[in-house]
């Protein structure tokens, strides 16, 4: 060990504290440091004060004993996790087993060999720094975790944009995790009533999952400045197709000694109110929407991006849908149907999901929302989530 660490020897015989310090002084460790409390009520002030790597305590106190002393150290959150190991004349197993209940990690009865104490103290110090920095690089990562959360939320669409678009819309986004691997992205193209919605299903959730929407993010990003300045139809499939080639690329698919594997399913809907044009193209993503009350839905290739397996020149289809009357449509991930629950844990499935958009389509985008919610969490029940979740709905 390369740190001071605090022992706390708890005793009210100061005979007994002098006996455990003369055997530390026997075979001294220039890295311990002891502290002495002769009542259970001046060790739990020191703690109040000092840092404690390791208290050493008697069971068998005047007005309050070692268990009490223990009891109190355990229900408070700043001193919970500091090792208590009792030292106690006490060998009766029910002594024993109510000093482990209580929360000690060892015990120790008198008379003990010096040997064997010190050799306890070393191991127990040793887990309590390996706690610390366990629980230092745990905070650490928790911090990181959050600011990627922050990076995330800011690459998303701000609800404005989407306002200003759509008569009514809404968005369900549910990582699984504090960040996630689902995203949805909405750009406005060359007039206000031209815009690309995309919904993306990236590889796995957490912290690999979100890695993979920053890349996906980049791409779109070069996409859309080149629609921006190309006179061109807006075509989903190519887009598909460029996404499946850059992202095979960058990640050195075709170097199988790479341990990355990472894609996604998805769907892109390119949006023209003006000329009141679709265009969908979808990689094991569906699109569904309802005109004049009949439900239909456009369910895309069979076919993933960007993954080893992915065909480098696979031709996505375009689905082309010209409209006259308003339209509700709906983008989703996986998520929401695949999530596990009801009396025997089977998937919400696909069906239930369209049944539900069937039959309140037209109610009010945002109780839709809250319908969807509750269907969820209710369906859900006492299960854990499955995986992130993203369902976008909207009129035109």
């Amino acid at each position: 060990m390369n740190e001071i660490q605090n022992i706390l020897i708890v005793d009210d015989e100061k005979s007994n504290i002098d006996i455990l310090l003369n055997f530390f002084s026997i075979n001294p460790n220039p890295y311990y440091k002891f502290i002495v409390a002769l009542s259970g009520e001046k060790a739990l002030q020191i703690v109040e004060t000092r840092e404690v790597d390791l208290i050493l305590l008697d069971i068998v106190m005047p007005h309050m004993d070692g268990y009490e002393v223990c009891r109190r150290l355990k229900a408070n959150p700043q001193t919970q996790h500091i090792p208590i190991l009792f030292i106690t004349s006490s060998t009766d197993e029910a002594s024993i087993l109510k000093a482990y209940e209580l929360g000690a990690v060892d015990y120790v009865t008198k008379p003990f060999r010096a040997i064997e104490l010190m050799a306890r103290v070393k191991i127990n110090l040793e887990l309590q720094s390996s706690f610390r920095q366990l629980k230092f690089l745990y905070g650490n990562l928790q911090d990181s975790i959050a600011y990627a959360s922050h990076i995330q939320n800011a690459i998303i669409p701000q609800p404005h944009i989407l306002e200003s678009f759509f008569a009514q819309h809404f968005v369900m986004w549910q990582p699984k995790d504090t960040v996630g691997g689902d995203i949805y992205l909405f750009e406005e193209l060359r007039h206000s009533d031209e815009a690309l919605l995309m919904v993306i299903d990236c590889t796995g959730h957490g912290v690999p999952g979100a890695f993979v929407t920053m890349l996906v993010k980049a791409i779109e990003r070069e996409i859309i400045g080149k629609i921006i300045t190309s006179n061109e139809a807006v075509n989903p499939a190519h887009i598909l197709q460029h996404f499946n080639r850059i992202m095979k690329k960058l990640l050195k698919k075709e170097d199988y000694t790479t341990r990355s594997d990472s894609g996604f399913d998805g769907g892109i809907l390119y949006i023209n109110k003006k000329e009141k044009i679709l265009r969908f193209a979808g990689a094991n993503t569906p699109f569904v929407y309802l005109q004049e009350g009949h439900l239909k839905i456009i369910k895309g290739d069979r076919h993933s991006v960007g993954y080893r397996k992915s065909q480098d020149d696979y031709p996505f289809t375009n689905h082309t849908l010209e409209y006259s009357s308003k339209i509700c449509g709906y983008l989703a991930t996986d998520g929401y149907f695949d999530q596990t629950g009801g009396e025997y844990g089977f998937m919400l499935g696909r069906k239930n999901f369209l049944k539900l958009i069937k039959e309140h389509y037209t109610q009010n985008m945002n109780d839709q929302k809250k319908l969807f919610e509750e269907n969820l969490t209710n369906y859900q029940g006492t299960h854990n989530r499955k995986d992130d979740i993203t369902l976008i709905g909207f009129r035109i």
